[in-house]
């Protein structure tokens, strides 16, 4: 079994740079015991089983490791653990998932791996056994579990299992900036827009340098998450009815030109070659008002020693547009494999991991989570920032998954995309580019979607 020594903040910190491509009630239901599993099943009906369970290197997978003996303890299955990096883990599934018997449980990106896991055979679904009263304790309570963050672990209406982290596209602002010019908290994209304009080359660096009105990503394949949010917000989809992209659709092109417009006039002139590295150096070296990202950067911003910012950082809702809010969420979980041998014995470790007893120490730990009773208790979400917490459950209530091309062929659409988004920020031609990426796209979907 492998296991990591979790460091308070510092190792918070630390996995955080590797897990970037992504809240006093308790435990309700049946008693616990002491290793975190309910009573109310047959926890050890698997002992003497050894199952193989593939973990990706991020700040829940640090948490989880540290307590996996226990595990062993309550159940009597031996685990055989790997953790690698996210490129590892791919290349590893690709091969483990075709062979029987290769692995048990793995963890995964559903908006990246999920379609084409599924389609391909190499997914469990977990339906049955949610509702098996012999498998699933009465305390796990899958609708405790916030419902977006559910739908994002779901295909075809297959529950490929639990999400254990969780973020959302957000809005971090410098509260000091916006006291001192009387601005309100942008709620719609207009006003984020107007803050941006009113706020850049305004004095905010060190020794009151002049900065930028706002910063994000802006490389191109790194940028669909901020395009999925302005998107949803023009009142758009990444698909139509048909399932037919519309890149340059009327909500597509606004979203674009919106880009063009903003990144262009307020951000740094060389944006578009961020990634979240250079555009989180820049907010954490006070020279931007706004910083547009996912809210798993939380703990760079409040943490490192490099920030000049940690006491004036907020955080807010992604705006909304003409077409309505657009909370994009995103989660990391936890699958079965469809071959494996003990697919039962690997669903109690999946239903263990994600349940109420882990679910709060991995929030003790400030790993952004799934579940609405754990943001309830004020000792455990007390690590993260309150202002995050309760954006981050609205968006657990009202967000959309799909913060990438929900289509087999996912990295060849983000590419495709991407190469749109960067003309964009660049000032280049819109429709032209949105034409041709929307080709690009009707083609691929020719040949490898199957529905």
């Amino acid at each position: 079994m492998t296991t990591h020594r979790y460091r308070p903040r510092a190792g918070r910190l630390a996995w955080l740079l590797v897990s970037l491509l992504l809240l006093l009630v308790g435990c309700a239901g049946a008693p616990l015991d002491p290793g975190g599993g309910s009573a109310d099943i047959n926890w050890r009906q698997f002992q003497g089983t050894t199952i193989r369970v593939l973990l990706v290197q991020s700040h829940w997978q640090q948490v989880i490791v540290k307590y996996l003996p226990e595990f062993e303890e309550l159940t009597g299955i031996r685990l055989e653990t790997e953790i690698l990096s996210q490129e590892k883990l791919w290349n590893r599934l690709e091969t483990d998932l075709a062979t029987p018997g290769r692995v048990d449980a793995f963890s995964i990106v559903p908006a990246l791996d999920a379609l084409r896991l599924y389609r391909a055979g190499r997914v469990q679904p977990v339906n049955a056994y949610l509702a098996n009263r012999a498998l699933t304790t009465s305390a796990y309570q899958w609708d405790d579990f916030l419902p977006k963050f559910r739908a994002a672990m779901e295909v075809d209406g297959a529950v490929l299992g639990p999400p254990v982290m969780t973020e959302h596209l957000c809005l971090i602002y410098r509260k000091d900036l916006f006291k001192q010019h009387g601005l309100a908290v942008p709620k719609t994209l207009d006003e984020l827009e107007a803050a941006a304009r009113l706020l850049h080359n305004k004095p905010m660096g060190h020794q009151g340098a002049p900065g930028y009105g706002i910063v994000s990503r802006g490389q191109g394949v790194y940028l669909t998450g901020l395009y999925a949010g302005l998107l949803h917000a023009m009142g758009g989809t990444w698909f139509d009815a048909h399932h037919q992209p519309t890149l340059n659709g009327p909500q597509s092109l606004a979203a674009l030109e919106w880009l063009r417009r903003v990144m262009g006039q307020y951000a740094p002139s060389d944006v578009a070659r961020y990634g979240w590295q250079e555009a989180s150096a820049l907010f954490l070296d006070g020279r931007a008002a706004m910083y547009l990202d996912g809210s798993s950067v939380y703990p760079l911003i409040e943490e490192s020693s490099n920030s000049r910012v940690s006491s004036q950082a907020g955080y807010a809702p992604f705006p909304a547009g003409p077409g309505g809010p657009a909370n994009v969420v995103a989660v990391r979980g936890m699958a079965l494999a469809k071959q494996s041998r003990h697919p039962e014995a690997a669903w109690l470790f999946v239903q263990w991991a994600s349940g109420p007893a882990m679910v709060r120490k991995a929030l003790m730990h400030g790993v952004l989570v799934a579940r609405h009773s754990t943001w309830q208790d004020r000792i455990a979400r007390s690590e993260v920032p309150a202002d995050l917490a309760q954006s981050l459950q609205e968006a657990g209530k009202t967000g959309v998954p799909t913060w990438a091309p929900p289509m087999v062929a996912v990295t060849s659409g983000r590419e495709i995309v991407g190469r749109v988004l960067t003309a964009a920020v660049r000032g280049e031609d819109i429709r032209g580019a949105a034409t041709r990426g929307e080709r690009q796209l009707r083609e691929i979907l020719a040949t490898t979607e199957r529905r």
